[in-house]
């Protein structure tokens, strides 16, 4: 009997091509987006996973209080992890870890690069798995002057050869010996280096982080076996009261590393927010495909219905029908399967481009496999159920009269599949059209600063010691309008403290404000306007050093009426207020507008060049000669702050893309759909097309005809999901505190884009029917 069905199956699919083409070509697309964006869910679910005993490891992070609220953070002071690691046993191991790292020349045999170079301390090993090629993990970070690079790194600098015991120079300064080379790490990892230093080098290089204000580090640590972390937690809530300070607002807690990637450190979502919008959205493509294999396969009922009439009299049961057609079902799947992993192959370079990622479909992995049986049992049994509960259900004896029709019933269901394909296409459409804007909003506003135009150049130890004199120099060049320094880029400043107090202030307010440090002509390098008061003094800076200039936000935190000549005290200093400038943003905008004051910067971390329009190239050979000459030994990092803004967005234009793609590719499963059936409702009225073109009937009014039906469901579809829309998009306009209107034309031009495609897709079969000679119509049975 098995292979009997068998055998049925594999007629029916070479009888009709056509629909088993688009039957197969609608499940490979469906089943291709749905593998790959799992594939995606699943490298971002399993981020960290990879670490032995990674259920005891945690990031060790920080509440601190300020605007009345209790915040997560994850930097650290540095003394922090020494102390709980002496004072609570149950922390087997801890390391500082510097996160972010420093931009370092490293040389090797006259050759030199800029790497970015990060620090841990020893434990760092004995908390995570990043296993080694060379070198012996318990001893590599041991020795002061040591350092441990990727594989990766070690074959960009030294080749095939055996690094260990290989001397570098860092900075032209510090020479170091590589101890240890690590595997490569995994693309799914929270933690990621090319070169690691001991900590201790940092400690030494940056004696003012030992304070306990100092907050610039992360930590990590591996509890003990067998510990409760909440009870663990609790007694770390008391750590700063117990050991820093008794009116201390901090709280010190472990957080599980297998979720920093997902979730905020207070537990509210972030990454796992898309992880589950880009996992609905797989389940959506699948299920539109689903509901095409549904669609031909009832509204082709009649078409078997004396097969199945023939069955059940000769003694075939319910059952018996049921599994043959399930068995057919699944095998379409499987064939539609096998396309969808060609086509995962092919698109998957794109799709890492896409998304940023390193994802590799590997055929060895227990877990690809389980995606793809997953989805192919999923696809085969939802795409297959129906239709086979449907033909099994067909009365033998109205089938054998020839008084069978199809039903009412399995018509209106067939409508119902396709009004839910094109809401989920329209919501899917809108949704991520509305985020493109929202984007681009966010590219493109005022951030209340000019970048355009301006050069940045990344400042090392020898120009910081001439800094002055370079910035002269290039003042002096026609290429260039103005030239300024400062510690940070203006619009990604992450330097922030809330111990400021000022006349008046309510005790019980501790504002989050930001410390940018800049020169005296930042303020006509980026066109900053002032609202009150002046710049610091050009011809004088020193006689400022004891200044500020603030921002209008944090103006009016201060006083209603005029702030100028009032002071601010702030860490054992007070600083006198002399100027006001409009607003701007010194944090990304997907921030609110931070309160911030500017003081005079004396250990710079960047250079801004404003050149002339125009002149862009030129500029930048000018501004190579002229640090070069006070710079020689470093080569020159610089960017285009007008780049580097832009490439703020890169992540979540990944997403809109991948969005859109999703949205496009929905559409394509959902027109094939339509396409079949109204090729089956053009094949199924074949006589009526013949009696209608003698009776007179235009090829025109023969396509409005046919399109009409099909448009009525799309209108429904559209009038369904823009409600949805609307409510779902306003709830994610809720994370922006600077965001578009709601683009509501969007509903219309959607609609219209639907429609057109619908009336496309059907006219044009409806076309090649009102085409064929009226003759053959009214012979066809």
């Amino acid at each position: 009997m098995f292979f009997n069905n068998l055998k049925i199956a594999y007629r029916n699919l070479i009888r009709n091509k056509g629909y088993s083409f688009i039957n197969i070509s609608g499940l490979a697309i469906g089943m291709a987006c749905t593998i790959l964006l799992l594939l995606w869910v699943n490298h971002e679910l399993n981020f960290n996973n990879f670490h032995k005993e990674v259920d005891r490891i945690y990031q060790v992070a920080n509440y601190q209080t300020w605007n009345g609220t209790k915040n997560a953070m994850p930097n650290l002071p540095t003394p922090l992890i020494d102390a709980i690691k002496e004072k609570y046993p149950e922390i087997e191991y801890a390391t500082h870890y510097n996160a972010w790292g420093e931009n370092l020349l490293v040389e090797y045999k006259g050759k030199k690069q800029y790497e970015n170079i990060k620090s841990a301390d020893p434990d760092f090993f004995k908390i995570f798995n990043f296993p080694l090629i060379y070198g012996n993990m318990e001893t590599c970070l041991n020795d002061i002057n040591s350092l441990i690079i990727s594989e990766k790194a070690a074959k960009r600098i030294f080749g095939e050869e055996n690094p260990i015991g290989k001397i570098v120079n860092v900075d032209n300064r510090q020479p170091l010996v590589i101890t240890a080379v690590t595997e490569n790490i995994p693309s799914n990892s929270s933690i990621k280096f090319d070169f690691l230093i001991p900590f201790e080098m940092m400690r030494k290089q940056n004696p003012y982080s030992e304070n306990w204000s100092s907050h610039n580090y992360f930590g990590y640590a591996k509890i003990a076996k067998g510990t409760d972390i909440t009870s663990l937690n609790k007694k770390l809530d008391q750590f700063y009261i117990d050991h820093v300070d008794k009116e201390s607002e901090k709280y010190a807690f472990l957080f599980p590393i297998t979720k920093v990637h997902l979730y905020n450190l207070d537990g509210n979502p972030t990454k796992i927010t898309q992880v589950k919008m880009f996992f609905m959205i797989a389940i959506f493509i699948l299920i539109i495909a689903c509901f095409n294999f549904m669609n031909l396969s009832t509204a082709r009922a009649a078409k078997r219905a004396k097969e199945i009439g023939l069955k059940k009299a000769i003694g075939a049961t319910y059952t018996q029908l049921i599994k043959q057609f399930m068995g057919e079902s699944l095998l379409i799947t499987i064939v539609a399967a096998n396309f969808a992993i060609i086509l995962s192959h092919l698109f998957l370079p794109q799709f890492n481009l896409l998304m940023s990622r390193q994802l590799v479909i590997d055929y060895s992995s227990l877990e690809f496999w389980l995606i793809i049986f997953a989805v192919t049992i999923f696809t085969g049994l939802v795409a297959g159920a129906y239709p086979a509960f449907y033909l099994s259900s067909f009365n033998p004896i109205m089938v054998l009269k020839g008084t069978f029709s199809g039903g009412k019933g399995s018509n209106r269901f067939r409508r119902t599949l396709v009004v839910i394909q094109f809401i989920l296409a329209s919501t899917l459409l809108i949704s991520t059209l509305t985020i493109v804007l929202q984007t681009k909003y966010l590219a493109n506003m005022d951030v209340g600063l000019n970048k355009d135009n301006v050069i940045s150049v990344n400042v090392n130890q020898q120009m910081r010691d001439k800094i002055e004199t370079i910035k002269n120099e290039l003042s002096s060049s026609y290429l260039i309008e103005n030239v300024s320094y400062s510690s940070h880029i203006p619009y990604t400043v992450f330097s922030n403290g809330w111990g400021e107090n000022w006349e008046g202030k309510d005790p019980n307010f501790h504002p989050l404000i930001t410390y940018p440090y800049v020169d005296v002509d930042f303020f006509d390098v980026f066109k900053i306007k002032f609202i009150k008061g002046r710049p610091f003094n050009v011809d004088n800076p020193a006689a400022d050093s004891s200044c500020v200039i603030i921002n209008e936000k944090l103006a009016k935190m201060i006083s209603k009426e005029s702030v100028l000549d009032k002071m601010i005290h702030s860490n054992s200093e007070d600083l006198r207020i002399i100027g006001v400038v409009k607003d701007y943003h010194c944090t990304p905008n997907t921030r609110k507008l931070q309160p911030f004051m500017l003081r005079l910067c004396h250990d710079p971390n960047y250079l801004f060049i404003r050149y002339a329009e125009g002149n862009s190239m030129k500029a930048v050979h000018e501004i190579e000669r002229i640090c070069s000459k006070y710079n020689p030994d470093f080569p020159l990092i610089y960017q285009f702050l007008d780049d580097n803004y832009n490439n703020m967005y890169e992540n979540q234009r990944a997403t809109v893309s991948t969005l859109l793609y999703a949205s496009i590719f929905a559409i394509i499963v959902s027109c094939l759909g339509l396409f079949g059936l109204a090729s089956f409702n053009a094949e199924e009225r074949t006589k009526e097309i013949g009696v209608r073109k003698v009776l007179g009937a235009s090829m025109q009014q023969l396509i409005i005809i046919f399109s009409k039906d099909f448009s009525k469901w799309i209108v429904i579809a559209s009038l369904i999901s823009w409600p949805i829309t609307y409510f779902a998009m306003e709830q994610w306009f809720v994370n922006y505190p600077f965001r578009i209107d709601f683009p509501f034309w969007l509903f219309l031009a959607v609609f219209i884009l639907l429609l057109m495609i619908a009336i496309i897709t059907v006219g044009y079969q409806s076309w090649k029917s009102a085409t064929q000679n009226p003759i053959k119509s009214l012979k066809y049975e």
